[in-house]
């Protein structure tokens, strides 16, 4: 009995300690539904889907289209929102040229701010990008992928 405890411990053990590698740890491994910026951005049907993911941040529910364009700067002497009398809606803030920090419709993760930085963002990503591992001369489809990111980039800084 005595023997089969040590034996089966000895086993035990060696399955313990089978599992570890010298060289690193074999479970790290890339993931092979994953690509790197070297591939996205030297290919120009992946490099366009990149620089037309800069655009999308704009088309969100809280972004440029559905909290600041329709309200900010809207009481002019021809449009008037009618509870703009009110001074506590946050609506009429941006009617009126009054924002505040509190301001529910513009203090959110993904207001009108949040998203033209996340494009501006991705623009500087394609940028980089295309600049570092595409060839993008002038009369090329990188080259025009790349003078559309700056003019989305420019575009949204203004």
């Amino acid at each position: 009995m005595k023997h089969i405890i040590i034996i089966s411990g000895i086993i035990i053990a060696g399955l313990f300690s089978s599992c570890q590698e010298t060289n690193g740890d074999f479970l790290d491994a890339p993931a092979k539904s994953t690509l790197d910026e070297s591939i996205i951005f030297s290919t120009a049907g992946l490099a366009k889907g990149a620089v037309d993911g800069i655009k999308e941040p704009m088309g969100q529910t809280n972004s440029y289209r559905g909290r600041f364009i329709p309200y900010y700067g809207f009481n002019t002497d021809i449009e008037w929102i009618t509870a703009s009398e009110t001074t506590n809606d946050a609506k009429t803030d941006l009617a009126r040229y009054d924002t505040k920090v509190n301001n529910s419709e513009m203090n959110t993760t993904n207001n009108a701010w949040a998203m033209m930085y996340s494009g501006i963002e991705r623009a500087n990503i394609c940028i980089r990008g295309l600049r570092k591992f595409g060839n993008p001369q002038p009369g090329t489809e990188l080259g025009q992928l790349l003078g559309e990111a700056f003019n989305f980039k420019s575009d949204l800084l203004r």
